[in-house]
């Protein structure tokens, strides 16, 4: 019989921004999606309802998670890639849409600016992407540290140690 594959990681990635690392100490709560798309593994803050989730804005504001990657959904096509047709943006959730925010472990996120171990994490505003740089305007993710080393752009692992209030970086 011939061999279908000669390596099983040949196809797989080592992760995907969003993707939990380690569920042995993890909390994981529910938001809905409030004022526009929220792309997977992105920074959110505390929506206007109760249990709203919205990307930061250029604001101290209180961070209650991070954007986690769901394999399945209910209404799933933009995971897969055919959602524009419906306005979806691919990769993300869409406004009104139930979904999962990581309040407490391990989570894979891309950087912008690279990483070392114990690193303090920033977000850069708007977008809630992550970063090393305690540039002016980005927020300062109290407790959330930086767990692998990355290159600019690259996949790291934060440890996000509960919600808190971030502050804005003068």
């Amino acid at each position: 019989m011939a061999t279908a594959f000669d390596t099983f990681n040949q196809y797989a990635s080592e992760a995907f921004e969003g993707q939990i690392q380690d569920h042995s100490m993890d909390d994981e709560i529910t938001y809905v999606v409030e004022n526009a798309p929220v792309p997977f593994g992105r920074a959110l803050i505390q929506g206007v309802a109760d249990k709203g989730g919205r990307l930061p804005a250029a604001a101290a504001a209180f961070i209650i998670g991070v954007s986690v990657r769901q394999s399945i959904a209910v209404g799933g096509g933009y995971l897969t890639g055919d959602g524009n047709a419906n306005g979806n943006v691919v990769g993300s959730r869409p406004v009104g849409q139930e979904s999962t925010a990581l309040a407490y472990g391990r989570i894979w996120v891309k950087t912008l600016g690279g990483s070392t171990p114990n690193q303090q994490v920033y977000i850069v505003p708007n977008t809630g992407e992550f970063t090393n740089a305690a540039t002016a305007g980005n927020l300062l993710w109290p407790g959330a540290t930086f767990k692998r080393t990355a290159t600019a752009g690259g996949m790291t692992v934060i440890q996000v140690r509960g919600q808190a209030l971030a502050t804005l970086v003068a």
